[in-house]
């Protein structure tokens, strides 16, 4: 089983990030996923005319499609323009079972805020897990830390509770899967494995700590999924710096 995951494109007026996107869509064409997934910050200052470009390409795609919100999102704005995509309630979650796997979609965004909360949705991610059912839960903001410390400040708060959730669940969380940090990084909460997607925006610089990185340039990404026989692998896909 393959699902595709396409992270902050945080579309402007200009930017190149719905190019990038139209690109990414017709190669998914493809490869054909079983389910593709957005984490959130599709476009940046309530631009309108970028949610309405968006739902256009997704309705080209020739899987389901499934959308969070991030912090930069207007939630109005995308029950208006991506009404078949998202969910109609608040918050955004969503459940979605393909051939005995269960996706989930955790909005721990905080409106007005940065950073995430799982605290108040841990009841309903209680419920939609089945213990020693396979599932990935998909949310924005990453429930570890990362290491680059201002965006650490603005990590999903409360992933102690988060965590007691997923030992509850037993061995069937496959993966948490999230966006928020512009370039990839994975890394675990409890037993559970977490991996960050890279975005189609320009990515953040490598930080090691205090240690100083060498200047590069990353290229746009976004991921694809892999589960075989009970195993989960999370691919990332890069751009061209020119796309």
């Amino acid at each position: 089983m393959l699902l595709a995951q396409i992270s902050d494109i945080h579309a402007t007026p200009g930017s190149e990030g719905l190019d990038r996107l139209a690109k990414v869509a017709e190669w998914l064409h493809g490869l054909r996923p079983d389910l593709l997934v957005i984490t959130g910050d599709l476009v940046d200052d309530d631009w309108q005319e970028g949610y309405k470009t968006i739902g256009a390409i997704l309705r080209t795609m020739s899987c389901p499609v499934h959308v969070i919100p991030g912090n930069s999102d207007c939630r109005d704005m995308m029950h208006q323009e991506l009404v078949e995509f998202c969910a109609a309630s608040q918050p955004m979650h969503f459940s979605r079972d393909l051939a005995g796997l269960t996706c989930l979609g955790l909005d721990v965004t905080v409106p007005g805020a940065s950073h995430g909360d799982a605290a108040p949705h841990c009841d309903w991610l209680q419920r939609a897990l089945e213990p020693g059912r396979p599932s990935v839960i998909f949310m924005h903001q990453p429930p570890i830390e990362t290491g680059i410390v201002p965006l650490d400040a603005v990590m999903c708060r409360n992933s102690d509770a988060f965590a007691e959730v997923l030992e509850n669940a037993g061995s069937g969380v496959l993966a948490v899967v999230c966006g928020h940090v512009h370039r990839p990084i994975s890394g675990r909460i409890g037993r559970t494995p977490v991996y960050i997607c890279g975005s189609l925006c320009e990515p953040n610089p490598l930080v090691l700590g205090s240690r100083s990185a060498p200047l590069l340039t990353d290229a746009p990404s976004f991921a694809v999924c892999e589960i075989d026989r009970g195993h989960f692998r999370h691919h990332t896909i890069s751009l061209s710096v020119r796309t």
